[in-house]
């Protein structure tokens, strides 16, 4: 919607499509995260190379990347629209 100037409603078409934009933005940011966390925590939770309070440490900072990368992805997908 690049040059698309916001005087007036929107059409129909121009609210799908903003629609679709963030539902893909969401999806491809949840399967990111999904696989960050997972390359994070696989030591601590397939591996079982990490014990006591450093696994917590550790998907304590998977949940972290994770969430990061989801907010990076989204903000990324939709500031390129």
């Amino acid at each position: 919607m690049r040059g698309l100037e916001m005087r007036g409603p929107r059409t129909q078409s121009q609210r799908d499509a903003v629609t679709v934009e963030i539902v893909y933005a969401a999806f491809t940011g949840a399967l990111l995260a999904g696989a960050v966390f997972l390359a994070v925590a696989a030591p601590a939770l397939f591996f079982d190379a990490v014990r006591g309070d450093a696994r917590v440490g550790v998907l304590t900072a998977a949940k972290a990347a994770g969430a990061t990368a989801f907010v990076i992805r989204v903000g990324l997908v939709l500031r390129r629209w």
